[in-house]
């Protein structure tokens, strides 16, 4: 199986991150807030320090202080990073460029994580999702909860026809497709192609196409991947498509997972 390093991520985002907002401008943070913020809450965390790992251009980073948690945004990207922190001059929130593979040097310990968006299934081999884990689960108090998602067969399936998103000024096609012939099948490669109109030129537009490298991590990877980290797998939720969440995730149904774990306070 071919190793990749994480930086795959960063080369994506970066080049994503010009449009980024426009493309998730549909995204509700405040319905998916609420389920967030109720799955955080029924788990109990010992405080309200909040680290938003794969924080993005930080919307959801201040989504989270507006909700009354104290919260520091980290991302891969640094032009994402760039952007959360000219958007987000005066919220007073640290944003830091960060692969979460690594120790973290930016404040700690929390008492609660985020990692939203597909961040798990960016760690498109196996040993850097352990690595992340354990990453993360040594920046977290005991009893610290840890909220993450991740795409399901089904997700991926739906995303072998092509989607399209469009905009003033913008135009997105996504495709993808398994790569079995890497040496691992539950590798996923999606091909993005970007059209953006010139802002000084109306006539003319550019054409960026960007791979976004994943992996599909079963239920069981995660829970074996947590234990080890120690933290304990509280949760595995399907979403359904009118936004709610079944009691387990079955991935011929579901799109998503949502997971919760919390960090057990002997390790």
């Amino acid at each position: 199986m071919t190793t990749l390093s994480t930086d795959h991520a960063a080369v994506a985002y970066d080049a994503t991150a010009p449009f980024y907002d426009a493309l998730t401008q549909q995204d509700d943070y405040t319905v998916f807030g609420d389920l967030l913020e109720q799955l955080i809450k029924q788990a109990r965390p010992p405080g309200d320090r909040l680290l938003d790992a794969g924080c993005g251009t930080g919307r959801s980073t201040i989504a989270f202080a507006k909700r009354g948690f104290h919260p520091t945004g980290t991302d891969i990207s640094p032009a994402m990073i760039e952007i959360a922190r000219s958007t987000h001059a005066d919220s007073g929130i640290d944003f830091h460029v960060h692969d979460i593979r690594l120790p973290f040097p930016h404040g700690g310990p929390y008492d609660v994580v985020l990692c939203m968006s597909d961040i798990a299934n960016y760690l498109a081999d196996p040993e850097h999702l352990a690595e992340a884990l354990a990453s993360l689960g040594s920046v977290m108090n005991p009893g610290g909860v840890l909220v993450f998602d991740a795409n399901t067969r089904r997700g991926y399936r739906l995303m072998h026809e092509p989607h399209v998103f469009e905009s003033e000024g913008l135009y997105v096609t996504l495709q993808g497709r398994f790569l079995p012939e890497e040496g691992d099948p539950e590798r996923f490669k999606l091909v993005m192609n970007a059209f953006r109109q010139s802002p000084e030129d109306p006539e003319s537009w550019t054409r960026e196409s960007i791979d976004h490298l994943q992996r599909h991590h079963s239920v069981e990877e995660f829970t074996a991947f947590l234990d080890a980290a120690g933290l304990d797998l509280v949760a595995a939720h399907g979403l359904e498509r009118n936004g709610s969440l079944a009691d387990s995730v079955d991935e011929d149904v579901h799109t998503k997972g949502l997971y919760v774990a919390v960090r057990r306070s002997d390790s």
